[in-house]
């Protein structure tokens, strides 16, 4: 393997690893949070500096005498790398929203910022030597009501990954095939990724653009999807079920899905659970803004050379609906603005084909 295509894999490693931290902290997984870190692994975190294994105890005993926490999603972006001697210094922006019960209600933080982290190989693979914490902006609001269903997320073992995916709870991304499986080259491996990813980002595009055949593109034949109160073929949900094939009386204005977090564990060569986590923005008909986050718990496969998706779950795991307010582009009325469609009509159709 060349050294550019080595570093490469590196990076994609520690990617994975940031991701997999993450979600540590978001389902409350001490020891996959304890996995991520070596021994001697340190922590500057604002409210606490000192050995990052301290500070994880720190959490247990804060999940313990509270207040109570139930919900976290961290969600990861902007990775840049920088090789220093045998490490990584890696800087990726973060935002966290988390909900805390004050008394009878519950309050949502909202944290933008970044980690510093020094990652380090320890025992063939790489971990998080030490973490800085740098807080960027933040914002205090009541939290919205939470529905709570076989597909909400939680903090503990319950969570639909981990019923699912048992497993799952405390290990940290495989970087080696399952043992009598063949072996997938580095390449490989880099290369389906990146299609498992674009396929994640088509589907958001699909569902923000109302483009109902370039969804279908986006899974494999006799697909299901759990999403909500549905349960049934993925094909139906598009059609029929949802307003991805837009229709008479939407309730949906305009929408917008950020991804992010993608996770990709491969079972073999050509097939990969994939856990991803989403921010779905929705201007709403009857004059409010949802904001729904989640994630897509989705089973790939690769059949004839092509990745999709064979089943999806939709994990809700926080929500907020507001009154809409006043839109920063009305402050211009004389600019000359493109605005998002929910249709052939968007202006990203000048320059790419609808349905593919």
């Amino acid at each position: 393997m060349s050294a550019t295509l080595a570093e490469i894999a590196d990076r994609a490693e520690i990617a994975d690893l940031l991701t997999a931290r993450a979600r540590a902290a978001d389902r409350f997984d001490v020891p996959l949070m304890r996995a991520c870190h070596p021994s001697d692994a340190t922590d500057n975190h604002g409210t606490y500096r000192g050995p990052m294994h301290g500070f994880i105890d720190t959490l247990e005993s804060a999940m313990r005498s509270g207040p109570f926490c139930r919900t976290k999603q961290h969600l990861i972006g902007n990775m840049l790398f920088e090789r220093r001697g045998a490490d990584w210094f890696v800087e990726t922006c973060h935002v966290a929203h988390e909900e805390f019960a004050a008394g009878s209600d519950w309050i949502a933080y909202d944290i933008g910022g970044r980690y510093l982290d020094t990652c380090r190989r320890v025992d063939g693979r790489w971990l998080i030597q030490h973490r800085d914490i740098v807080y960027d902006w933040s914002r205090i609001t009541p939290a919205g009501e939470r529905d709570l269903d076989p597909l909400t997320g939680t903090r503990d073992a319950a969570d639909p990954l981990y019923a699912g995916r048992p497993q799952t709870r405390g290990q940290l991304p495989k970087i080696i095939p399952p043992e009598g499986a063949p072996p997938m080259n580095d390449l490989d491996r880099l290369l389906s990724k990146q299609a498992i990813a674009e396929v994640l980002y088509r589907r958001a595009r699909a569902g923000d653009r109302a483009d109902a055949e370039l969804a279908h593109t986006c899974y494999h034949p006799g697909a299901i999807e759990r999403h909500g109160v549905f349960d049934g073929l993925a094909t139906d949900f598009i059609d029929v079920a949802s307003f991805t094939r837009p229709k008479p009386g939407s309730p949906i204005k305009g929408m917008q899905h950020v991804v992010t977090n993608i996770l990709a564990d491969f079972e073999d060569d050509d097939t990969a659970f994939v856990e991803s986590y989403h921010v779905a923005w929705c201007q709403m008909t009857d004059g409010t803004d949802a904001t729904i986050g989640g994630r897509y718990l989705d089973q790939f496969a690769r059949r004839d050379g092509r990745w999709a998706i064979v089943h999806r779950d939709v994990i809700f795991d926080w929500s907020r609906v507001e009154p809409e307010t006043e839109k920063f582009w009305a402050k211009h009325p004389a600019a000359d603005f493109l605005y998002g469609k929910r249709g052939a009509e968007d202006p990203l159709y000048q320059y790419a084909k609808r349905g593919s």
